[in-house]
């Protein structure tokens, strides 16, 4: 009888180890899947607002495009024949001309410098 007894024991220490790894081994698994899964919606996210990206780049070429055409001289031109833009020409006593700005001659000048100066 007490062989059977001692046969059938089972370690309470060595259940609750496999318990642990298993439980362990188990949430190692729901990580992955959730990680895996995260990391998909994130990719899908990625790539939808890279092509809202690509929809705004272009939009902003095209409208770049039409404030070149609207605002070039020719453009401007045809509207101003058309009456669309009331503009009147600028009188010569409005305008300011300002002349570009001379050094002094003294503050460039090489002066020679004397004997005695160069002596000392």
């Amino acid at each position: 009888m007490n062989r059977s007894r001692q046969l059938n024991r089972v370690g309470a220490a060595s259940l609750a180890r496999w318990i642990v790894i298993t439980a362990l081994l188990a949430a190692a698994g729901l990580c992955y899947v959730y990680l895996t899964l995260q990391l998909h919606r994130l990719g899908d996210r990625k790539k939808s607002l890279e092509t809202e990206l690509v929809g705004l780049r272009t939009q902003n070429d095209v409208a770049n495009v039409q404030i070149a055409a609207l605002t070039s001289r020719s453009a401007l031109q045809r509207r101003l024949k058309e009456g669309y833009l009331k503009m009147i020409p600028i009188a010569e006593q409005n305008i300011v001309r300002l002349a570009p700005i001379r050094p002094a001659p003294e503050e460039n000048a090489i002066r020679p410098v004397a004997n005695d100066q160069v002596s000392r």
